[in-house]
């Protein structure tokens, strides 16, 4: 067994990011029907709940989005702000991860503090409660839900890490629980 399989990678500073959550998040702007138009051509979903307001109406009370479009635009940030996707790339052209949009709001990342280099994204589930209507704010705020050290075949250690996002609309109704779960490997 080698020194590196042997070193922990669940160190105290690890477990304390557990619970961590981000501030509050508005996404910019609100619902609109050009952005379901564009969403749903570029899926491509051809449901005409998302813009036949006379069949959605009585089952959906009008219009709706996909129910995966609100997980894309629910961090939406104004054309004004510096495009973060766009920073990252240019220091580190083989970056693993956007690291997300926001810089500010966004949750510690685990590789600053259980020293690993490498993201693989492994899995994503989401649980919808509701179809966001045209006009919607749009809340998030996202949460390092859990965090396990794993050990592979050939010894070496790697973290699971999960981050869930719930999404509300300004009605404080609850629209989407969204779980990711990475593998963090030194």
């Amino acid at each position: 067994m080698t020194q590196e399989s042997e070193q922990t990678l669940m160190t105290p500073e690890v477990k304390a990011l557990i619970g961590q959550k981000t501030e509050v998040q508005e996404m910019y702007g609100t619902v609109d029907v050009e952005t379901v138009r564009r969403f749903v051509v570029g899926i491509p979903d051809k449901d005409p709940r998302h813009w036949d307001e006379e069949l959605a109406r009585p089952r959906y009370g009008g219009t709706t989005t996909p129910p995966c479009m609100v997980r894309y635009i629910g961090s939406r940030i104004p054309p004004w702000e510096p495009d973060r996707m766009h920073e990252i790339m240019v220091a580190d052209p083989f970056h693993d991860s956007g690291g997300g949009m926001r810089t500010k709001e966004g949750l510690p990342e685990i590789r600053d503090v259980a020293h690993t280099r490498s993201h693989l994204h492994a899995a994503d589930a989401m649980e919808v409660r509701r179809y966001p209507k045209i006009g919607d704010r749009i809340f998030s705020q996202s949460e390092w839900v859990d965090i396990e050290e794993k050990a592979g075949r050939d010894g070496r250690r790697f973290l699971l890490a999960t981050r869930e996002t719930r999404y509300w609309n300004q009605d404080d109704e609850l629209l989407l629980i969204a779980r990711s779960v990475g593998v963090e490997r030194p």
